[in-house]
């Protein structure tokens, strides 16, 4: 994930504060640069620690702010306010120390989990407290991570469309749509819409799919939600292409459906596999953005 924080551990190309203040993204005004300069220069000149040490708030505008700790999300570790759920999923990254893939995803998962032990290491001063809004980053992440990066949002708040590219549908104008699911994936001959959840699934996935090409992608824990011959059929009458789970969910799911001889439940409109290991999720992904939803 990119951060701009002159000593972020996972930037290769360390900017200066001098760069970050001049970042035509910040939009600062002349004004308030010297002053910002200064206190950045002062208090900031340290990657992030653990403990988490709050600092004194660079003196700016609230929106510049808010501007600044999206370009250098380390500072979450700094500063003291809420962090956002992008900043959440940068401190998984520093904490597993490499990038988020399909690989690690379900680690991210558990760094941020706030049962378990032990947590981020460095982490934000504190909480988030938007634990879907960071299962979606998560996700996001991956795509981003195997080249199919979030679309940016355009003056108006619309997506500025790219391709390969994906679409956060919590986010600018796209948020109206919100109730369709969380990520939209563009594919022919319709796009395939992901709904990102949590450690259980019950109702709340099944019924998130709207009879649309549904894609799920979660950090389910409680395989027996899956196994079933009704909830396989049901999922697929909801629309659901391909489910994603951590890969020891997945394997204890098909360990019940073979033995139970029920495998042919277990296929998708296309012939091909109804539940996924999430390490396939990019592979997958990358098969199918901007072709044809058929390839999943």
């Amino acid at each position: 994930m990119r951060c701009l924080h002159p000593y972020c551990p996972r930037n290769q190309q360390p900017a200066t504060w001098q760069a970050v203040i001049n970042s035509p993204e910040l939009k600062l005004q002349a004004q308030y640069r010297a002053g910002a300069l200064a206190c950045l220069n002062t208090h900031y000149a340290a990657a992030p620690s653990m403990p988490a040490t709050p600092r004194p708030a660079p003196p700016m505008p609230s929106a510049a702010l808010a501007r600044l700790l999206r370009l250098c999300p380390c500072l979450f570790n700094q500063i003291d306010v809420a962090p956002t759920p992008r900043a959440v999923v940068h401190f998984c990254e520093l904490t597993l120390g490499q990038e988020i893939t399909a690989a690690n995803v379900h680690a991210a998962f558990m760094v941020q989990h706030p049962n378990l032990p032990p947590g981020f290491n460095p982490g934000p001063i504190k909480s988030c407290g938007s634990g879907g809004a960071i299962m979606e980053m998560l996700c996001s992440e991956v795509l981003t991570s195997a080249g199919i990066p979030a679309m940016s949002p355009e003056t108006r708040g619309w997506p500025q469309w790219e391709m390969p590219g994906h679409v956060l549908l919590n986010e600018g104008k796209m948020s109206s749509l919100q109730a369709l699911g969380d990520i939209l994936i563009p594919c022919a001959p319709t796009n395939l819409i992901i709904s990102v959840k949590s450690e259980v699934a019950r109702e709340r996935l099944l019924y998130s799919a709207n009879s649309i090409e549904g894609i799920g992608f979660g950090f389910f824990k409680e395989p027996e939600e899956f196994w079933t011959s009704s909830r396989m059929s049901l999922y697929k009458r909801m629309g659901f292409t391909a489910i994603y789970m951590p890969d020891g969910t997945h394997q204890a799911v098909m360990d019940h459906v073979l033995a139970a001889g029920e495998e042919r439940h277990a296929i998708n409109i296309n012939g091909t596999e109804l539940y996924r290991p999430l390490s396939v999720f990019a592979t997958d992904m990358l098969r199918v953005i901007g072709r044809s939803s058929a390839l999943l």
